[in-house]
């Protein structure tokens, strides 16, 4: 299997774009990388058969992965930590706690994970070359999901919660009927989120959430909105580039 010293050898890049900072004035930009997909483990095990980075077969290697990742998540779920050479896993409780005589409650003390990356996985960030492509395109974009009720970004979405991206241009507007947020599973269904909207911006929106099925998604904007006074003559289809998991 491919170690560091094999990932040494390899000259990685990573192609990313420019955006304007939604954060900060003055001409200043943001760089977001290029993302091809996220793989499966069926994926990444496929390829590193094919590129010869794994001396097991593909099916030994694709159940050995689901093997150890079903284990190891028993494992955290009994409170255990678990590390590899790359990263560390650790369970994490959120909330606080009014005395110490206080019961866990589920919806304030929710059980999450933390993850630290360790030195090996540091070295190979270290070694990554950035190929900037200049100012996107379009210059809007998703830049972070935050699930309000987890307090979680990037990570998870809670049913009939409440959601909150930020971004640039992302603000839902125009008469096409398709313009709306949408969250969307792998096979490319889509579901349109039809509450009011607490928040409808350039910068930020913020939406109730409807009843989800667990799996995960991708979150969608679509929007006539251009910046200016005129409206897009197509609708502008942002993608968030990270899935996002109901439990």
């Amino acid at each position: 299997m491919a170690g560091l010293e094999e990932l040494r050898k390899v000259l990685h890049v990573i192609r990313a774009w420019l955006y304007p900072n939604y954060l900060e004035h003055g001409g200043k930009y943001i760089a977001r990388a290029k993302t091809e997909k996220t793989l499966t483990v069926e994926q990444v095990c496929a390829e590193a058969v094919t590129r010869g980075g794994s001396y097991l077969h593909y099916d030994t290697m694709v159940n050995a992965v689901k093997a150890y990742f079903d284990e190891a998540v028993y494992r955290l779920a009994d409170g255990f930590g678990v590390e590899s050479d790359y990263f560390s896993l650790h369970p994490k409780i959120r909330g606080t706690f009014d005395h110490t005589d206080a019961k866990a409650d589920p919806e304030k003390h929710p059980v999450d994970l933390t993850f630290r990356k360790r030195e090996a996985l540091r070295e190979v960030c270290r070694r990554i070359t950035l190929e900037i492509g200049g100012a996107a395109e379009s210059g809007a974009y998703i830049a972070e999901v935050l699930d309000v009720a987890s307090g979680t970004a990037e990570e998870k979405l809670t049913p009939n919660g409440v959601i909150t991206l930020l971004g640039s241009r992302i603000k839902i507007a125009g008469e096409d009927p398709s313009c709306g947020l949408y969250l969307v599973k792998p096979d490319g269904a889509a579901q349109k989120v039809t509450g009011n909207f607490v928040e409808n911006h350039p910068a930020r929106i913020s939406a109730p959430l409807p009843v989800l099925a667990a799996g995960t998604y991708r979150v969608r904007v679509v929007t006539q909105y251009s910046g200016g006074g005129t409206p897009l003559k197509e609708p502008r289809r942002i993608d968030y580039p990270v899935d996002l998991t109901v439990s």
